[in-house]
C-alpha cells in the first residue's frame, strides 16, 4: 500500500507532500475514522473549505485502495470530503496525522519555523471553521449590454471546479491568467526566471519576487491601475503572505473578482465569505501585502 499525505496550506507554491508505504500508510488510514457513510453534499452540510491558509489534509491512495475510504479525500476537524460527497469525521484530533510525521515532510524554510506556522494555522482554522466554510450564496450576474471589463474572461467557476485534474493541478496563478497547465504554474518558471524570494512584494538585491517572475512571463505591471480594467486583456492582482506564499486574483467582465486558492475550488468570495469588489480591501487572511495590479494579455502570457 502507498499513500500521499498533503498539508493543504499554500495557494501559489506547491504544498508539502509526504509519500508513505506499507505499515505506516496503513496506520494513517486507520487513524482516519468516519462516523457516517459518504453521501452527496446538500445545502445542510458544511461545504469543503475554500479559504486562504490551512484547509485540512489531503490523502491519496496511489495504488489499489484496500480500505472503504475513497481513493482521494480531504480531512478536516468535522468532515471528510471527496468530490461532491462527504462524511462526518469521528476523530477530531486530525492534526496528529501530520504533526506526528512533520519531520519527514519537505517544507520551506526551517522545520521549526514551519511547525509553529502550521500550528498557528490549524488553531486559526479550527477557530474560524464555520465562518470560513459558510455556504457561498448563489450569485447571478446581471446581463449587461456593455460589460464593465469587456475583454476579461468569465469566472467560469464550474469548469475549473471539476473535482479532478483541472482543479487539483492548477493553482491561483493558472486561474488568474486563465491558462491551464496542470503543473501548479509558478511565476517566472516558463521564462527561466522563477521567483527566488517571497519575503514581500519587494525583495532584496539579487533576488526575484513573484512580481518579477510574472513580468518575465509577459504580464504587465500596472501599479496605478486602481482597480480599473485595461483596454485589452484582463486585470489581475498579486498579494503575498510575507516569507511564506503568494496569491493571485482576477477581475471578471462584470467587475467582480474571483480567485482559486491552490488546488481547491475557485470562488467568488473572500475569507470572510464576502463578494470581492476590490482585492485590496478583501479579507485575505495572512496574505497581508497587496503588491500590485497587473495586465494579462491573452496569447501573450506564457506560464509553466
Amino acid at each position: 500500500m502507498k499513500i500521499n499525505v498533503t498539508i493543504d496550506i499554500f495557494s501559489g507554491r506547491p504544498n508539502p507532500t509526504l509519500t508513505l508505504e506499507g505499515n505506516e500508510a496503513e496506520q494513517v488510514l486507520r487513524e482516519v475514522q468516519t462516523a457516517s457513510d459518504f453521501s452527496a453534499l446538500t445545502d445542510q452540510d458544511t461545504p469543503e473549505p475554500f479559504n486562504l491558509g490551512f484547509r485540512g489534509i489531503i490523502i491519496e491512495q496511489t495504488d489499489d485502495a484496500t480500505t472503504d475510504l475513497p481513493t482521494a479525500f480531504r480531512v478536516t476537524p468535522d468532515r471528510l470530503y471527496t468530490g461532491n460527497s462527504s462524511a462526518t469525521a469521528r476523530d477530531t484530533n486530525f492534526e496528529k496525522i501530520i504533526f506526528d510525521r512533520l519531520t519527514k515532510f519537505r517544507v520551506p524554510g526551517s522545520k521549526k519555523t514551519f511547525e509553529q506556522l502550521l500550528r498557528n494555522e490549524v488553531a486559526q482554522f479550527r477557530l474560524e471553521r464555520e465562518q470560513i466554510v459558510a455556504r457561498p450564496p448563489i450569485i447571478i450576474d446581471p446581463i449587461k449590454i456593455f460589460p464593465i471589463c469587456r475583454c476579461a474572461p468569465a469566472s467560469d467557476i464550474a469548469w475549473w471546479n471539476d473535482g479532478s485534474t483541472r482543479q487539483f493541478n492548477n493553482n491561483c496563478y493558472n486561474y488568474a491568467t486563465n491558462y491551464r497547465t496542470n503543473t501548479f504554474a509558478q511565476p517566472g518558471k516558463a521564462a527561466g526566471q522563477q521567483y527566488t524570494s517571497l519575503a514581500g512584494c519587494i525583495v532584496g538585491a539579487g533576488q526575484r519576487s513573484a512580481r518579477d517572475g510574472a513580468v518575465a512571463d509577459a504580464l504587465i505591471d500596472l501599479p496605478n491601475a486602481d482597480n480599473k480594467c485595461p483596454a485589452t486583456g484582463h486585470l489581475v492582482a498579486l498579494v503575498v503572505w510575507p516569507g511564506v506564499d503568494y496569491h493571485w486574483y482576477r477581475k471578471g467582465p462584470n467587475g467582480r473578482w474571483s480567485h482559486k486558492p491552490g488546488s481547491t475550488a475557485a470562488t467568488l468570495l473572500d475569507n470572510a465569505g464576502n463578494a470581492i469588489t476590490d482585492p485590496r480591501t478583501a479579507n485575505r487572511g495572512n496574505y497581508t501585502q497587496f503588491c500590485t495590479f497587473m495586465q494579462a494579455i491573452h496569447g501573450h502570457v506564457m506560464i509553466r
